[in-house]
Formats: structure tokens, sequence, C-alpha cells
């Protein structure tokens, strides 16, 4: 099975037109959940 031939259609349809609106808008809901500058991870002690 060729991969080039399976993600070639998907490519081109993200690359322009209603594709590319869709992905920016993906693209901006991912950005804005998930920011790069966020507070790394830290344990949380959890009293016993």
């Amino acid at each position: 099975m060729d991969l080039g031939a399976l993600l070639e259609p998907v490519l081109a349809f993200f690359r322009d037109g209603i594709g590319k609106a869709i992905l920016d808008a993906l693209t901006f809901v991912y950005k804005l959940l998930y920011p790069a500058n966020a507070e790394a991870a830290h344990p949380v002690e959890i009293p016993q």
C-alpha cells in the first residue's frame, strides 16, 4: 500500500480553499487550549 497515494489528496485538501480554513480554525483552537508557554506540571502532594 502506497502511503504517499493516500496522503496526497488529504494534503491537497488542507492546502487551499475550505480545507485551509478548517486547518486554520483547528490550529487556532489547539494553540488556544495548549499554549506553548504554559507552566510546567508539578507533583501535588496528597495528604494521608
